[in-house]
């Protein structure tokens, strides 16, 4: 049996030419129920590994049939994507506000009454209520979208980030895709989802806590922790089912075609390890290492300067082995040694560098590295 393919798209904002922005979303559907998964890339313009990894992923699906539906959407945030500066892309912060797109999602479990809802929900089975409760949210987010009374319009930032949440809110698994600057593989997980957080394989794993922090990965998520403790609260204990990541694939402003395979791989096997797929495709891959967001450490630049990265993202390291240099251009014509003008930054603790700036040109206190202490073992 094949699966049904459907593409849509629907305007999520008005330009001042008349003219629109629109976002493209392609519905997978089997021929047997099951979960439904929500994948979207580039919500950061500059972040495109996860085009390539989706457009695998639908040479996948054209030929291996899933259980229940999968959304997949490329472009996520179609202004950013062509925001353009040179030939660099912009797109990390709204042009206009300033605000970083992947903070300014709303956490819309402040919306609901779980009390209420578990009253009037409470005698359903665990399928039909979380059923129910996908609508709540779908209807919360809905309601937002259409605040139009009195000219309260939805804001610059917020309406392509409520329509992804939205669209989300049925869904059963969200992945985020992203990159960071200069970047390995590695993957953000909340705590109540750590045990199936290792079957998508990321070589590096960060465990954040259960809190809502302006993410799409947060807003998804967060209404249904909030949802376990309640019922919690009630002596009703329920396994989670909803899981919601954010999958980092890799360098801005870069695209591989190859590590595309790769990326894909390891989510083709967490949607086996979640019965969307039937077919059992092997893998050599293997879980990779973890560590709390607590060990996530950031590096300034202690002077402004050149900055010389000696180590590559993914690379582990020991305490005080050379991580980068910064080179000082100022009075070099005194100096009785050309090192006396370089500033070494060197490891505080062992770990792995995860993140590097992407630019040589640093001022002081300017994040350079980002590198993830306390690596364990899953």
């Amino acid at each position: 049996m094949t699966n049904s393919f459907e593409q849509k798209s629907f305007p999520v904002k008005e330009l001042p030419s008349g003219d629109s922005l629109n976002l493209t979303i392609y519905r997978i559907r089997g021929a047997k129920p099951g979960p439904h998964v929500h994948i979207q890339s580039s919500v950061h313009g500059a972040e495109l590994q996860g085009n390539l990894v989706i457009m695998e992923l639908m040479r996948y699906l054209a030929k291996n049939p899933i259980n229940g539906s999968i959304n997949l959407i490329p472009m996520a945030n179609p202004q950013a994507t062509n925001t353009k500066f040179g030939t660099s892309t912009q797109g990390r912060f709204n042009p206009i506000t300033g605000d970083n797109w992947n903070r300014n999602y709303t956490d819309i479990s402040h919306d609901i009454d779980y009390d209420q809802f578990l009253d009037e929900h409470i005698e359903l089975d665990w399928k039909e209520l979380r059923r129910a409760f996908k609508n709540e949210i779908f209807e919360k987010c809905n309601s937002k979208l259409n605040r139009n009374e009195d000219h309260y319009h939805v804001g610059e930032n917020k309406k392509n980030n409520l329509v992804l949440q939205k669209i989300a809110s049925t869904a059963d698994i969200i992945l985020d895709l992203h990159t960071g600057p200069v970047a390995c593989r590695y993957l953000y997980s909340a705590e109540y989802q750590k045990d199936v957080a290792k079957e998508l394989l990321s070589p590096y794993t960060l465990i954040i806590p259960n809190e809502f922090a302006g993410a799409m990965d947060e807003a998804c998520f967060t209404p249904w922790v909030k949802l376990h403790k309640h019922l919690d609260d009630r002596g009703i204990s329920q396994k989670p089912g909803v899981f919601s990541f954010t999958v980092e694939l890799g360098s801005e402003e870069k695209v591989s075609s190859e590590q595309a395979k790769t990326d894909c791989e390891r989510i083709i096997h967490f949607l086996q390890t979640q019965n969307v797929l039937e077919a059992k495709q092997e893998t050599q891959l293997k879980p990779g290492k973890w560590s709390e967001l607590s060990h996530y450490q950031s590096y300034n630049s202690p002077v402004g300067g050149l900055f010389e990265s000696l180590v590559l993202p993914g690379t582990e390291f020991h305490e005080g082995d050379l991580l980068a240099k910064i080179h000082k251009p100022r009075n070099i014509e005194s100096l009785a040694s050309v090192d006396d003008n370089v500033i070494e930054i060197k490891a505080r603790h062992s770990g792995v560098l995860i993140n590097h700036t992407p630019t040589a040109s640093v001022c002081e206190g300017m994040e350079i590295i980002q590198i993830l202490t306390d690596l364990k073992n899953w």
